[in-house]
């Protein structure tokens, strides 16, 4: 029997490619959330340029 621990996980819709996004980290490995999580500073520039 195995068990895997539930925890605190933020997931979201990637704004850039819309596959899930885990604690900031883009599922899909062409998208650039993969390789550079999103992080808040990233939220609160968005809503500034928009």
């Amino acid at each position: 029997m195995s068990y895997i621990g539930g925890g605190m996980y933020d997931v979201e819709t990637c704004p850039e490619c819309g596959a899930l996004m885990w604690n900031g980290r883009c599922e899909n490995l062409d998208c650039i959330y993969h390789w550079r999580p999103k992080t808040d500073e990233d939220d609160s520039c968005q809503e500034d340029e928009g």
